[in-house]
């Protein structure tokens, strides 16, 4: 009888050699996989909130010319440009808003890098997906802040000589303390707020960057130059490891009419 000759296997250090050449290529591409998602919610974030602006541009055409207003009638508390609510301790809920005919999905208006593990609590603005809306100037048909705590109207849209260098929307954030934290806010405050220091909200999310949409609806990335400390006992290094503050230079030009 004849023996066939044994095949060769694989020796004991063979197979280990294989397993770390494999571990090698995970502890390689792994990096790369993460940016390439994190690109991939940045760009789903710029197409989303290129949406918002569209819908708001929509929505001023339907409505004589006038930009959804921000918070409408802030005393009552229960409007903001991206829902409604009930009472004060509800959430906001878009399809009840007044943006939501114009594009009726609430994942167009929910930024992919928001709200990730426990990177983010709801806050008292809940409900606004991490968008927030240029509401000072125009949000609001005054600047009279008595005036502007009953508007119930948006800026027009003719009001602004340089639409394309004025902020509409963008990415944002509160930040409170006790613990440090992140919270939702649906404004992107501009730096000064009748002559005073308004408080951080622009939140650089996107590897450092936040997505901008401006008035002619163009989207552009742009990287945090500055920041200050806040009314919540939050300090300006504090703010800079949170990534939240402000683009430009430390006034209201990218914000206000001119």
């Amino acid at each position: 009888m004849r023996y066939k000759p044994q095949q060769p296997g694989f020796t004991l250090i063979e197979l280990l050699v294989v397993i770390s050449v494999i571990a090698l290529l995970i502890a390689i591409l792994l990096p790369a996989l993460g940016s390439a998602r994190r690109s991939a919610r940045t760009t789903q974030c710029a197409s989303n909130i290129r949406q918002l602006a569209i819908a708001n541009t929509a929505y001023s055409i339907d409505h004589r010319d006038r930009y959804v207003p921000g918070a409408a009638n802030f005393i009552a508390n229960l409007d903001r440009w991206h829902g409604r609510r009930n009472n004060t301790s509800a959430a906001f809920k878009p399809d009840d808003g007044p943006l939501w005919d114009y594009f009726e999905t609430d994942e167009l208006k929910q930024c992919p890098e928001f709200n990730r593990g426990n990177d983010f609590d709801l806050g008292f603005e809940s409900g606004n997906g991490g968008y927030g809306y240029n509401k000072l100037y125009v949000g609001t048909d005054t600047l009279d802040p008595v005036k502007a705590l009953t508007s119930t109207l948006g800026e027009m849209a003719s009001r602004f000589a340089k639409p394309t260098e004025t902020v509409m929307m963008t990415d944002s954030a509160l930040a409170q303390s006790s613990p440090l934290r992140r919270i939702e806010y649906s404004f992107a405050e501009p730096p000064r707020f009748n002559a005073n220091n308004a408080d951080p909200s622009i939140h650089f999310r996107h590897q450092g960057s936040a997505n901008t949409a401006w008035l002619d609806g163009h989207v552009t990335n742009e990287s945090l130059d500055f920041t200050r400390s806040n009314i919540y006992g939050v300090s300006q290094v504090q703010h800079e490891s949170l990534g939240i503050g402000w683009f430009g230079d430390d006034d209201n030009t990218l914000f206000d009419r001119r």
